[in-house]
């Protein structure tokens, strides 16, 4: 099938990789015309440096017969006659649910194309469209959006909802290998096309109406969040205030039970990324315009003031050692806000890094990825003066203090090289519980240690 995406970020550009792979013929449209010329490079290191995620560029370089990017809307207006499908994939950032609808990312998006496909056949629009959104939307979406559209004179097509449920770091091999696809469409004609666009996945499909789809992304992005920060409050300040307590074995104990899921239980300083805190605001606000239960209202507010609650206890827990940052040079050991990628919003990293300069510190940042995204979060702001990339190595032989903030392999073994770079005193603090295995022995060799999911380790300052 001919396929258009519009939107090559991290969703847009994995999906329309993998279409191609699966042998349809697909045009990428993006208004980035940097990230666009990098594609076309096919070269993995340009590539990498737009989007790095797993996979993606061998992909990208591998089907170069039938995947081309473009920057240009003449090249959508050459193949609109052909087309069968379009996939929106676009931001969706919290703020844009303050916006009129033609004003979102979304809706302008779809308006900048719609005077091209309203020419189709020469005007009589004779091959039909399915328009599938792939990204978290309020509920109605598709409906708003196809009122629209077919009010500036679009015809024969249908606006559906077809949610990714992408996890970063392993998205392409999510999207080869899914565990569901969920297809938004009415009419039937459009879900047995839909269905031949996912041939390779036919007994994983699961049809409803675009509203059910919008919702099942917001649920189950608000089951994930909300599991993760109860860990966080619950089993974590339980751990943190007993030392006979292991947090790790606590888990695998409690996970035994086949009702309950490991995934989701372990600590971190904070969930990050583009997801969880924006659909959970989303599902709130959702929630609120439906006059639902106080006690619904209650629950997703109470979920989203944990997660921030999470990462401001892990930096007060270190001035209550006594440690003042004021004049102190901090290693930033992660800036993703996860292992595995280069993306760096909501990443733990961009408030840590405020908060560290707020109070005098100065900021040595590594990261086997995202230390350009990271800077460029800095362009332009007072704190860019008060911060520098560099090496592993480098930031723990200059440092005062380390903060693991990403759950990067490598970390893991970031005891030895503390030992090796740092004398004491010296604090560490572990977001990740990176080195847990390592936590009494640095603590007896003189170390002050706070981690999440323990109490603090070592002298105090």
């Amino acid at each position: 099938m001919n396929i258009l995406v519009v939107g090559t970020g991290f969703v847009g550009a994995t999906h329309a990789a993998v279409m191609a792979h699966t042998g349809h013929k697909v045009l990428a449209y993006d208004i980035d015309s940097q990230k666009i010329d990098a594609f076309n490079s096919r070269d993995a290191q340009a590539i990498d440096s737009q989007i790095y995620e797993r996979g993606l560029a061998k992909l990208i370089q591998d089907h170069k017969s039938n995947l081309s990017f473009t920057s240009k809307l003449a090249d959508v207006t050459s193949i609109r006659d052909q087309l069968d499908a379009i996939f929106l994939c676009l931001p969706t950032p919290a703020q844009e649910l303050e916006k009129p609808f033609d004003e979102r990312y979304l809706a302008r998006a779809a308006y900048s194309i719609e005077p091209i496909l309203s020419l189709r056949s020469k005007t009589k629009q004779e091959n039909r469209l399915i328009i599938l959104n792939k990204s978290t939307v309020p509920i109605g979406t598709a409906k708003t959006l196809e009122d629209r559209l077919r009010e500036r004179g679009l015809d024969n097509f249908a606006v559906g909802s077809n949610p990714e449920f992408l996890v970063e770091g392993k998205a392409v091999q999510g999207s080869l290998n899914p565990d569901r696809i969920v297809v938004g469409l009415r009419d039937e004609k459009d879900i047995e096309k839909a269905k031949r666009i996912y041939k390779n996945h036919e007994g994983k499909i699961i049809t409803m109406s675009p509203e059910s789809a919008e919702s099942v992304k917001l649920l189950a992005n608000f089951e994930l969040y909300s599991r993760i920060v109860q860990t966080y409050h619950v089993a974590g300040r339980l751990c943190e205030s007993n030392p006979n307590l292991n947090y790790e074995d606590i888990i695998a104990g409690v996970t035994a039970d086949a009702r309950i899921p490991k995934w989701g239980h372990y600590l971190s300083l904070y969930a990050g990324g583009s997801c969880f805190d924006k659909d959970a605001r989303n599902l709130l606000k959702t929630i609120e315009e439906c006059a639902a239960s106080e006690h619904a209202q209650n629950f997703i507010n109470t979920t989203i003031e944990g997660n921030k609650a999470q990462l401001k206890r892990l930096y007060h827990r270190a001035k209550e050692t006594g440690f003042n940052f004021k004049g102190k040079t901090v290693a930033l050991m992660g800036t993703a806000f996860k292992c595995n990628t280069n993306d760096v919003r909501m990443s733990p990293a961009i408030p840590l890094t405020k908060w560290l300069i707020r109070d005098g510190a100065f900021v040595l940042a590594y990261d086997p990825q995202a230390s350009n995204n990271y800077l460029k979060a800095f362009e332009g702001a007072p704190e860019s003066a008060y911060l520098s990339k560099c090496s592993k190595k480098e930031a723990l032989e200059l440092s005062d203090c380390t903060i693991i903030c990403t759950e990067w392999p490598e970390f893991k073994f970031l005891a030895e090289d503390i030992r090796e770079n740092c004398k004491t005193p010296y604090l560490i603090l572990d977001g990740r519980r990176a080195i847990a295995k390592e936590y009494e022995n640095l603590s007896r060799e003189g170390y002050s240690i706070i981690a999440v999911g323990a109490p603090q380790m070592g002298p105090c300052f």
